[in-house]
């Protein structure tokens, strides 16, 4: 637990950079397509940054509190970018989800 909150800034700045990543490559404007290549693309990307938060973790070896505190810091990156409620949800599940997995 102490290991976790004494890394809060590096998770802090891990988790900024994944919502700034995706912010870059998919736009808040982006929701509003409907067709499939968005989509495709959308699945793409996060696919790459929930691989990417799950590497993290395991490096970083976070447990619960630091965990929290990724998806947390992540949400809030992507509501300050500009992202709907219903998109943010989604989009932090599926890294929650990716982060709570156990190692292989």
């Amino acid at each position: 637990m102490l290991r976790d909150w004494s890394r809060r800034k590096e998770i802090d700045a891990f988790a900024t950079a994944l919502a700034q990543d995706l912010a870059r490559r998919f736009p808040p404007k982006s929701e509003e397509r409907k067709d499939r290549g968005a989509k495709s693309q959308l699945t793409s990307i996060t696919e790459g940054l929930y691989a990417q938060a799950a590497k993290f973790r395991q490096d970083k070896e976070l447990g619960i509190y630091g965990k929290a505190k990724l998806g947390n810091t992540f949400r809030w990156r992507l509501k300050e970018s500009g992202y709907s409620g219903r998109f943010i949800d989604e989009i932090t599940h599926g890294l929650v989800l990716r982060l709570a997995k156990k190692r292989r």
